[in-house]
């Protein structure tokens, strides 16, 4: 069963086809895609539109939430209450295992360094509390997995490059930036489902990311070089943190990137732009 049915989830259901009867929730079934088994109406925002998928009382449950605004009401009501909202409806309780979809944002480091799942959390900040309170009340209601992506992106739509593309750089080049693409992001969901089902160990945590966190400017440089054009000019931008997420265990389960690094995820979209 999968909650919260945008794109990520899109990408998934064709990864399960074959291997799973799939139930997609969502307040607008009528827009699902006719390859699910079932399509239910349920809001995650309103507790008691959950009782039909309760009552089918799924295997495995992947939620893949939204903040439903982008200040901090937005992200309790779309993470933490939601989550809530989930494990009061008794959906979780007859799961092997549940996925929450969250966020690497939950992380302190700001400088640079490595991080891995058990690096310390941003707890004291009010955005990452309400993804972390979701993440606890998942852990609370059912054996579950936390996957927390980095900046995930296509290659038809990679909003970093929208910069680059108008001719700006970034004012903070020196800091890391890190990244998934849409597809192996649902890649590594399947082989959750499928490790779990064959025994294997799972992450509790498990972080998303492909192969080579970078510096802005490296990413930069490459791009303009890739669209044979100079900068014109460097953005007002905010600083954002700093940190290189590592895919150690992401890697260790197994799992083959098919955009390993920027590189592949950019370059078709770049060329386009020549």
């Amino acid at each position: 069963m999968v909650i919260g049915f945008g794109d990520l989830a899109r990408r998934l259901l064709p990864k399960l086809q074959g291997l799973a009867h799939v139930t997609g929730v969502s307040r607008r079934p009528d827009t699902l895609p006719d390859a699910l088994t079932n399509r239910l109406y349920g809001d995650y925002g309103v507790p008691g539109s959950l009782r039909d998928a309760a009552a089918m009382k799924p295997d495995y449950v992947v939620f893949t939430p939204v903040p439903s605004a982008r200040n901090i009401d937005g992200y309790r009501a779309g993470y933490a209450q939601s989550a809530l909202n989930i494990g009061e409806s008794g959906l979780l309780r007859y799961c092997r295992r549940a996925i929450f979809v969250s966020s690497t944002r939950v992380y302190a480091e700001k400088d640079g360094a490595w991080v891995t799942e058990d690096s310390p959390l941003a707890a004291d900040d009010p955005f990452v509390r309400a993804l972390l309170d979701g993440e606890a009340c998942f852990r609370r209601h059912a054996v579950a997995t936390i996957v927390r992506p980095s900046g995930l992106y296509d290659g038809a739509r990679p909003t970093m490059l929208t910069p680059i593309l108008d001719g700006y750089a970034s004012q903070f080049g020196d800091a890391y930036t890190n990244r998934i693409h849409r597809d192996d992001a649902a890649e590594a969901l399947v082989a959750i489902i499928l490790g779990d089902l064959s025994g294997r160990a799972i992450p509790a945590t498990l972080n998303l990311n492909d192969d080579e966190p970078v510096k802005t400017k490296d990413l930069e440089a490459w791009c303009f070089k890739q669209l044979e054009r100079e900068a014109r000019g460097v953005r007002e931008n905010r600083p954002r943190s700093s940190r290189r997420i590592s895919n150690i265990k992401l890697r260790g389960m197994g799992v083959t990137l098919t955009y390993p690094s920027f590189r592949d995820g950019y370059l078709a979209a770049l060329h386009s732009q020549r």
